[in-house]
């Protein structure tokens, strides 16, 4: 492989191949493996990039320690797929941060707010999806790290436990769409649904849980929530939008075998919903409560979305 990539993309002759796309995946706690994806990584020289790492074996508990990812100058596409909870996000660095346009985040691993999401500036960035992450406590993505951000999509990212108050702030100058989805977007368990899980409640919830989910977008325009679980929606600036799907239900919530058993009323669904299209308004046209209309689709007794 090594020799490989030294003969395509470093010909003494002048003429240099290019590699559109490398895929490695490998194992962070096998040391030879790391040195020599670090080395495939900096031959390669790709345009996209994708890393797939987990550990050999371990529990969830356990930590595979600190570790730095040096993106080379072609690379304007990172995908890190990181599995399973001991591997950390790594320390971004290296030419290429400053030509990252789109970085996926895909995996189960504990997102924490000093991670590099808030610590590295991305100058250059203008995509970013997080997928099936967990978070211990609250994180900002802003325009102070990310100040071309124009499309964020957010897909399964759970809280640390069924008691962790996290959430998600989102202050971006050049927003243009916003997805939000969790794995039951529209249908919190049913009532023949099994009563309780067997998961360890200090690394992932059950459900998408959010304290608050705060938005501040003055250009955004396509604004997208499929998401349940959160105790607040506070949106406080929009553009003029184009496009607006809000899917809320109410149910019974999935829990822990040691929780007690509760669900979300329908008063609950409207109360979330009237304060998310509170803070669209002004973006909505046209600018009237009466045009908005409330559907509502029930599932079971127990059970309606709207």
């Amino acid at each position: 492989m090594e020799r490989m990539l030294r003969q395509r993309c470093h010909d003494d002759g002048g003429l240099h191949d290019t590699i559109e796309t490398l895929h490695i995946g490998y194992r962070k706690d096998v040391p030879f493996e790391c040195r020599y994806a670090n080395e495939f990584v900096a031959l390669a020289n790709a345009s996209r990039l994708e890393l797939h790492v987990q550990c050999k074996r371990g529990l969830p508990d356990e930590d595979a320690g600190e570790w730095s990812l040096e993106l080379p100058p072609a690379t304007t596409e990172l995908e890190l797929g990181l599995y399973w909870y001991e591997v950390r996000p790594p320390r971004v660095r290296g030419p290429g941060v400053t030509s990252l346009r789109w970085l996926a985040l895909d995996g189960l691993t504990v997102l924490r707010p000093s991670d590099f999401l808030s610590t590295v500036v991305f100058p250059s960035l203008e995509e970013l999806h997080i997928v099936d992450c967990t978070l211990p406590a609250s994180i900002d993505i802003t325009s102070d790290t990310m100040p071309r951000l124009k499309r964020l999509r957010i897909t399964d990212v759970t809280v640390m436990s069924a008691t962790t108050k996290a959430g998600i702030a989102v202050l971006a100058d050049e927003l243009r769409e916003i997805r939000v989805s969790c794995r039951c977007p529209t249908e919190p368990m049913s009532s023949s649904s099994p009563a309780a899980y067997h998961l360890l409640p200090r690394f992932r919830a059950l459900f998408t849980r959010y304290s608050c989910f705060r938005v501040r977008a003055p250009k955004l325009r396509v604004f997208e929530w499929r998401c349940c679980f959160a105790d607040e929606v506070c949106v406080e600036s929009v553009g003029r939008l184009t496009d607006v799907a809000v899917e809320l239900a109410a149910g019974r919530l999935p829990r822990l075998s040691d929780e007690e058993s509760k669900s979300l009323s329908v008063e609950d669904c409207d109360k979330l919903m009237k304060g998310i299209l509170r803070g669209l308004m002004p973006g909505l046209q046209p600018r009237s409560w009466s045009s908005i209309q409330r559907k509502c689709i029930k599932r079971d007794e127990r059970n309606c979305t709207f």
